[in-house]
């Protein structure tokens, strides 16, 4: 077995945690590589690590078969893309304060590696949104896929935007407010739950759609089917208004746009060990408990 681990070298504590690993890979016989970007750390731990185990950030997907994250949920929002291109797997170590796409702590690594070699564990498909900005002028323009949200908001603090939805082709309402968040599944607990929408398990093939701040007597977030379509333009918006994919990026969305969002061709995969451990770390999670 191959596997890339990957630290977030803004947490300090990562280096001990990959020298851990690293050990551990060493004393299984397990071959293991790094994303060559460790290099540029100034921490000794990663300074010592040989060159035969870093390989550069777009072809380390080739060469391994687990991808062991490090971090907290950013961390693995910012490569989701990348490793559900590469249909590998991820393993995430909590390292972070929420982290409900991780199961693993670093107390019991060493148990939850030999799981994997034993081959104890079960794979997670979790639904990735796909995203197009479609111009007047036919051009398409291509978002990265996200794995928690897109979220449709003003450019501006304070400024009231319009954002008009529509579903497989209807109009359905015009949200006057903050913005409109479009979120998988694997996304209600983030900003979608923070602004009243429903906490889904992950397993559920939907397309969650939350009104931010709305200003509407009625202020219902949609659960839709995971094939339907949505679309969005702000024509009738007078203040700026921007898109944001998994909060990595994000660009203006101009009156002569259309944001056409659906289901991703892709999926992550993600190392399970406990088919409860949403359930059982749900609450435990949200109360800042853990």
């Amino acid at each position: 077995m191959r596997i890339g681990i990957f630290p977030n070298l803004v947490k300090r504590e990562s280096a001990a945690i990959v020298q851990q690993m690293i050990k551990i890979c060493e004393k299984y016989g397990i071959e293991y590589y790094l994303p060559a970007y460790v290099s540029e750390s100034r921490q000794p731990a990663y300074q010592r690590i040989g060159a035969e185990h870093l390989r550069p950030r777009m072809t380390i997907y080739s060469t391994i078969d687990v991808a062991m994250v490090l971090g907290g949920d950013g961390t693995i929002l910012k490569m989701a893309k990348q490793f559900a291109e590469a249909d590998i797997p991820v393993c995430g170590i909590n390292l972070g304060s929420l982290g409900f796409l991780y199961e693993v702590e670093t107390k019991n690594l060493e148990k939850r590696m030999e799981d994997i070699l034993a081959g104890r564990y079960f794979l997670e498909e979790r639904m990735m949104l796909h995203s197009e900005l479609c111009y007047e002028d036919g051009l398409v323009q291509s978002l990265p896929d996200a794995l928690n949200d897109i979220v449709i908001g003003h450019g501006n603090v304070g400024k009231l935007i319009r954002i008009d939805l529509s579903i497989n082709g209807h109009f359905i309402q015009q949200y006057p407010g903050d913005g409109l968040i479009v979120a998988t599944a694997t996304g209600s607990t983030g900003y979608t739950f923070s602004s009243g929408g429903p906490i889904v398990a992950p397993s559920v093939p939907c397309i969650m759609v939350t009104p931010i701040c709305p200003h509407l007597l009625l202020k219902v977030p949609l659960v839709l089917r995971d094939d339907d379509q949505v679309s969005v333009t702000v024509a009738n918006s007078r203040n700026s208004v921007r898109v944001s994919v998994d909060g990595m990026m994000d660009q203006e969305l101009m009156r002569n746009m259309t944001l056409q969002v659906r289901k991703s061709d892709h999926v992550l995969k993600i190392i399970r060990f406990n088919k409860n451990y949403f359930y059982s770390n749900l609450f435990t999670k949200m109360m800042g408990n853990d």
